[in-house]
């Protein structure tokens, strides 16, 4: 199992990139934040000196599979902020696609910043490792790249919760220090991609027997690299039907600064196997 900057290591070729998909990232095959991740730190190996993401948006055009895959990255826009377009094929066929705006411009504006949520800090809260064992669960593999921290866990047949909002606070294993914006920032991807599953789950009165799997993303990074291993993710998807789910999901540093904001939407399949 490797950490998430060990699994998204590029190498360079004559057209852009490759990559070795990671089997311990898959969830429903490998998973979009893991996807939308590598085009963002391919764009981070491209972009010009003193440049940080600004935003990101992707459409998750195929299911991948563990294994080689090819970026390519191409320069829309260059200068003080730049945009490029990203495209991630296997196979032949075109997994992701995604545009990715950077940016070394730090002109001053009036702050504002939203208030960060009242939650007990992770240290006073147990793991989810812990929390599954004493239901007797044992989680997927994909979720053993992360330690989580949750503020509200609701399980299959507890009560609704008081709270519509999902907080989870979560800490990526094998996590090298890090002073670039890029790979920090594929942290805020990953969270924000899996915060919106979950806040469906938490939401729903009875258990879902279908799959949802990332349609579409759509992201901002409020700048700066991150000065906590453990990240609150707040996440609420309170928009469903029709064969879709919508959900917002913001990272908060444990300082309480707001770090990413997100929105995703799910298309909804029959499950092929229990959820």
């Amino acid at each position: 199992m490797a950490g998430l900057v060990q699994a998204t290591a590029l190498t360079p070729t004559a057209t852009g990139f490759t990559a070795i998909l990671d089997p311990s990232w898959d969830i429903w095959g490998p998973a979009g934040g893991y996807i939308a991740a590598l085009a963002l730190r391919a764009v981070g190996a491209v972009a010009p000196s003193g440049h940080r993401p600004l935003t990101q948006t992707g459409q998750f055009v195929s299911v991948a599979r563990p294994g080689e895959i090819a970026i390519t990255v191409e320069p829309v826009k260059q200068g003080g902020s730049c945009l490029y377009a990203v495209t991630l094929v296997q196979d032949g066929k075109i997994i992701f696609l995604s545009q990715i705006w950077t940016s070394a411009r730090a002109d001053a504006s009036l702050p504002t910043a939203p208030r960060a949520p009242t939650v007990p800090p992770p240290d006073d809260l147990p793991s989810l490792d812990t929390l599954m064992r004493e239901r007797g669960m044992q989680e997927i593999a994909f979720w053993q790249n992360l330690e989580g921290r949750p503020v509200n866990l609701r399980f299959d047949g507890d009560p609704l919760p008081t709270d519509p909002r999902q907080y989870r606070w979560m800490r990526f294993r094998d996590w090298p220090p890090t002073t670039d914006p890029f790979v920090d920032a594929m942290r805020s991807v990953m969270l924000i991609d899996i915060g919106v599953w979950p806040a469906h789950w938490h939401r729903l009165p009875t258990r879902a027997d279908y799959m949802a799997p990332s349609l579409d993303l759509a992201l901002h990074f409020h700048g700066g690299v991150t000065a906590s291993d453990w990240l609150l993710s707040d996440a609420d998807t309170d928009v469903s039907g029709n064969g879709t789910i919508s959900g917002g999901v913001r990272i908060w540093s444990a300082a309480g600064r707001v770090i990413a904001t997100g929105i995703g939407h799910c298309l909804v399949v029959a499950a092929k196997r229990p959820v």
